[in-house]
C-alpha cells in the first residue's frame, strides 16, 4: 500500500505518472476529443513530461536511504499540480468539456493522495534515527 512508507508512496507515484504519461502519449487524439477542444500535441508534451517525472520519482524512491530533500521536491511538485488544477479549469473552462473537468479533478485527487502519502512517509522518516533502510 502506498501509505505504508515513503518508498512505497514514491513508487506508487512513479507508477501512476508512468501510466498517465503513457496514456497521453499513446492516445492523445482520443483523449483530447474526450476532454474538449484543444490540440492533442498538448497532451503529448504533458505525457512526455510525466514520463520524465516518473523516472525522476522512481530514482528518488530507489535510493538507500531515501534523501528527504528530493522526496520533498517531488511532494512539492505534486502539491503544485493540485493547486494549479483549479486554475487550469477556470482559465480553460471554454475549452474543456464536462469529461475534461472530471478527468482533471480525478487526476488532481490522485496526485493529492500521492502527496499526502509522501508527506506522511517523510514525517515518519524524519521521526526515526538514520539507519538507511528504515521503512523500506
Amino acid at each position: 500500500m502506498p501509505w505504508t512508507s515513503l518508498k512505497h508512496a514514491l513508487l506508487f507515484n512513479a507508477v501512476c505518472s508512468t501510466l498517465l504519461g503513457a496514456a497521453l502519449l499513446l492516445a492523445p487524439g482520443r483523449l483530447a476529443s474526450l476532454m474538449g477542444a484543444f490540440s492533442p500535441q498538448i497532451l503529448m508534451i504533458l505525457g512526455g513530461a510525466l514520463l520524465v517525472f516518473a523516472a525522476d520519482v522512481a530514482f528518488v524512491a530507489t535510493r538507500k536511504p531515501i534523501s528527504s530533500g528530493p522526496a520533498k521536491m517531488v511532494t512539492l511538485a505534486d502539491l503544485a499540480w493540485v493547486l494549479a488544477t483549479p486554475v487550469v479549469m477556470l482559465l480553460g473552462a471554454s475549452w474543456l468539456s464536462f469529461w475534461g473537468h472530471v478527468l482533471l479533478l480525478d487526476v488532481a485527487l490522485l496526485v493529492a493522495f500521492c502527496a499526502l502519502c509522501q508527506w506522511r512517509g517523510l514525517q515518519r522518516q524524519g521521526s526515526q534515527p538514520e539507519q538507511g533502510t528504515a521503512h523500506d
